[in-house]
Parts: C-alpha cells; sequence; structure tokens
C-alpha cells in the first residue's frame, strides 16, 4: 500500500473506531487505492436467497487494520453481501445458476485477474509498485464479478450467445454492478457528490473503477488499461459496429473485445445517472445523498427489466437502450426523454429508433411478445477450417425474434441495419481466435492448431452428437493478456 493510502486509512478508520462493536467489521469502502475504511454491520453470507460459500476458517468478526488477511476477509464478505441484496430486491432470483450457495475462493493463486466460471467467483494475488495487491480486497472488482453471476442467474442466455455485444454487456453489466453497489453506502454517496460539485457524471472514486488492480497492470504494460484506473465510466466512447473495430487495441482506443467495448454501454449508464439525478432531484444544483440513492434504484429496475423483456439479438445494446426508454416512463416522466438524449449522444440509439421506441411499445401493448425473450437460443454451424478444424463449428446464435426494430447510429447519424445472427456469430468466433481464447481440449490436427501460448481461455471446444460445439468456460475481468 502506498504511504498517502495508509495515511488515509489510518485517518478514515480513527474517524469511524468510535461506531465499531462487537457486530461489526471495517471494510474498504469501494477499491483499496482509495485508501476509505468504514464500519459495517457483521454480514451473513449464508442468508437467502443469494447465499455465499467462504473458504475456512472463517476469521472473527472485528474492525482489523487494512493488509490483514482478516481484512481483506471481511471486505469481501461484506461488499458482496451488500451487492447480492442489492440485486436481490430487484431481481426475483431464488438462487445463482450453480444452485442455492455461489462459492467465493478469495486466493487462487498468482495472477492479476478474477474470473466467475458457473462454479465460483474467483480472485487472485499479483504484484504491483506498491506491494501485492488481491482482486478479492477490491470491492470494486467484487461487485463486478457477482455482477456476472447476478446477470447469469435472470438472463442465462446472455452466457453461451456469439455475440459481440452480449459479451461486452455482461462486462458491462458487471461494472454497473459496482456502482450501483457502491451506492448503497451513503458515506460514499455524501462523499462523491461533494467530490464532483454534485455533478456526477465527473470523474471521480466511483467512476475509477478497480484502481489499484489498474495502477498494477499499467506497471506491466502501460497502454492496457485507463490511465487512472482499469476502467473509467465518465468517457466519450460512442457506439461503433463491433464487426467493423480490431479485435484488440490499447485502452485509449475502441476495439470489439468485449472489456473494451463495454465501455460504450458503461459511459452511457453512468452519464444517464447523473442526468436522471438533475431531473429527479429538489434542488438540481445540490442533490441530497437520499436522491441519489433513489435514483440509482430507479435506474438498476429500469434497466433490469429492460433485459429481462429484450429479446436475444446481434445489435443487443440498442435493444436494451430502447426497452430501457419504453420502461422509464413508469417510473419518472422525465427520464425518458433524458434517456434518449444520451443513448442518441452515444450512437446507442438512432434518431429514428429514439424517437419512435414509445410509439412502439404502445401499439405493441397486449400483443404477447413477453415470452419471446426466454426461448432458447439457435444453434448455428460457422466454418471453421481457418481454425484448424475440419468440420464446421456448432455455437449459439443471437436468433431471438425481435418486438421492435432498434437501430443504433453511424457516424453520419443514419441507422445501422442490425447483423443478421450467423455473420455475428462468425465475426465473434474469429475474434475469439484471433485472441487465443479457445481451448481446443484436443480437438482438431495438433499441426493446424493456432498455439497463443498461456493465456487463460474463456471458451473450449467440446465433441457432442457427432458435432464440434464451442462453449463458454468464464467470463473474466482480462486484467492480464499473458
Amino acid at each position: 500500500m502506498a504511504k498517502s493510502r495508509r495515511k488515509a486509512a489510518r485517518r478514515s478508520t480513527r474517524g469511524t473506531t468510535a461506531r465499531a462493536t462487537a457486530d461489526t467489521v471495517s471494510a474498504w469502502d469501494n477499491d483499496p487505492e482509495g485508501g476509505v475504511v468504514v464500519i459495517r454491520p457483521v454480514p451473513d453470507t449464508s442468508q437467502k436467497p443469494l447465499a455465499y460459500r467462504f473458504p475456512s476458517p472463517t476469521p472473527r468478526p472485528a474492525p482489523y487494520q487494512p493488509g490483514t488477511s482478516q481484512f481483506r476477509y471481511w471486505t469481501a464478505a461484506e461488499a458482496l453481501r451488500r451487492g447480492a441484496d442489492f440485486w436481490a430486491t430487484r431481481i426475483p432470483m431464488t438462487k445463482w445458476q450453480v444452485g442455492p450457495v455461489l462459492k467465493v475462493l478469495l486466493d487462487e493463486g498468482v495472477d492479476l485477474n478474477a474470473y466467475y466460471d458457473r462454479k465460483a467467483l474467483n480472485f487472485f494475488h499479483g504484484p504491483s509498485p506498491s506491494g501485492t495487491v488481491y482482486s478479492g480486497e477490491s470491492p470494486d472488482i467484487l461487485c463486478h464479478e457477482m455482477g456476472h453471476a447476478i446477470l447469469d442467474g435472470f438472463k442465462p442466455q446472455l452466457w453461451g450467445v456469439a455475440s459481440d455485444e452480449a459479451a461486452a454487456f455482461h462486462e458491462a453489466f458487471g461494472d454497473v454492478s459496482a456502482i450501483l453497489s457502491g451506492l448503497q453506502l451513503p458515506e460514499l454517496r455524501r462523499s462523491i457528490l461533494s467530490d464532483t460539485g454534485c455533478h456526477l457524471y465527473r470523474t471521480s472514486r466511483l467512476s475509477r473503477l478497480a484502481e489499484q488492480l489498474g495502477t498494477a497492470i499499467r506497471a506491466q504494460q502501460p497502454d492496457a488499461v485507463d490511465p487512472d484506473c482499469l476502467r473509467n465510466a465518465v468517457n466519450s466512447f460512442v457506439y461503433q459496429d463491433p464487426i467493423n473495430l480490431p479485435p484488440s487495441a490499447p485502452a485509449s482506443q475502441l476495439s470489439s473485445e468485449p472489456h473494451s467495448f463495454s465501455r460504450v454501454f458503461t459511459g452511457a449508464f453512468f452519464e444517464a445517472l447523473g442526468s436522471m439525478l438533475a431531473v429527479a432531484a429538489s434542488n438540481p444544483a445540490n442533490p441530497t445523498e437520499q436522491e441519489l440513492l433513489g435514483v440509482a434504484d430507479d435506474i438498476a429496475g429500469i434497466l433490469v427489466t429492460a433485459v429481462k423483456q429484450a429479446p436475444v439479438v446481434a445489435n443487443w445494446y440498442a435493444q436494451v437502450a430502447g426497452g430501457m426508454v419504453q420502461a422509464a416512463g413508469a417510473v419518472n416522466k422525465a427520464y425518458p426523454a433524458v434517456l434518449k438524449g444520451v443513448f442518441v449522444r452515444r450512437s446507442i440509439l438512432s434518431l429514428q429508433s429514439a424517437t419512435s421506441v414509445e410509439m412502439l411499445q404502445k401499439s405493441l401493448t397486449g400483443v404477447g411478445t413477453q415470452g419471446k425473450a426466454e426461448e432458447p437460443l439457435a444453434r448455428v454451424a460457422v466454418p471453421a477450417s481457418h481454425y484448424g478444424l475440419d468440420e464446421p463449428l456448432i455455437v449459439e446464435s443471437a436468433s431471438h425474434a425481435r418486438a421492435f426494430l432498434a437501430t443504433s447510429a453511424a457516424a453520419d447519424a443514419s441507422p445501422i441495419s442490425p447483423t443478421n445472427a450467423v455473420t455475428a456469430a462468425q465475426a465473434f468466433v474469429d475474434d475469439l481466435f484471433r485472441r487465443g481464447r479457445v481451448d481446443y481440449d484436443g480437438i482438431g490436427r495438433p499441426d493446424a492448431r493456432i498455439e497463443h501460448g498461456r493465456r487463460l481461455r474463456s471458451h473450449h471446444l467440446v465433441r457432442r452428437a457427432k458435432a464440434i460445439h464451442l462453449e463458454r468456460i468464464l467470463f473474466d475481468c482480462g486484467l492480464c493478456r499473458h
């Protein structure tokens, strides 16, 4: 820990020790880089419907000092409990995708990474200029990985679909989960409003996600992450068709890689949060922390409604954005116009879609399209000889029927016609192999395989029913290119 962070931690701890009791623990408020410690009630990790199982032994609850294993344990337990409790009130989930209990593995070895694999939340430790960093010590990263598990629980079709936008949205939802989980802390809400002068859409500890881990990665690969964090929700990225983007790029540029492309939606979400606060607050120039909490709850509910109802299609961003505009009016009549403005500026919605989406909702009322978004996705065969395979590859495609046509916009403001599901699937799989993210798992001719060294694989090949299938293994944070 850097010297300034140690001082900040000591100041915060001294300021809150009066509230420490036998029923409390100490924890970071969002990321260790900020150095702010808060005193929180002892979390019950076994609480249902979204229970966790942590490694044994469980340290005795107490306000431990930063830098100790006990402090790391209770920081993780507090953040994950707080995040799960937040989402459980908005999504009728009775269990995780894996079952009633999700394992949490706090230190699985040396790596600047973390991932969710439908079995557990997995965290690691690694070197940094300021010493060893633990990905499982940052509430930002903890609640990001939990976000993958939450989204997988109520929209499981997004897990295996071959779609650049669906994969990127999974990462964006993880970052949104970190932001909204952080805003459940009144201390953090007050701090952010003060630091930003009540203009929420300004860079702050809230928008700068995973600062400490970003510092560690930047020391090894300076262009791999943002200059001040892993990813900043305050950014200027606008939508481009990911099929036309490179498979990878420096952090200053946009690529089709899911963590890179996720920043388009995350930036729009965070901008919308700030704009909605301005129209919802009694005094827009001086919103209260309770008003900020209320707007955070509003936008979370709007997002969940849109995701649940949205069919899985190739231009997923536009479909979710249109759904959010449709859902927002029932919450606050001022919200739809705000959301349309943000999504148009980000080119996530074309002008035509933004100005017609509410009318389309009225015309669709009673049509009975709700169940379409829950149907299984069609499996399609894509050519695979250029991957070193002698037969086609079977993948899940973004093949749901659309309830309405929502389009994103090109640079000249013209609508972008949605890519068909098979073309989108081929582009997605091409990118996976180009980035070395597929484990052949012994399938295909050894002399024809493409080797990328010791990279973490997000997908693998499986032979089933006399065909080769591509299946997802995990969603990782993409923290390390090795």
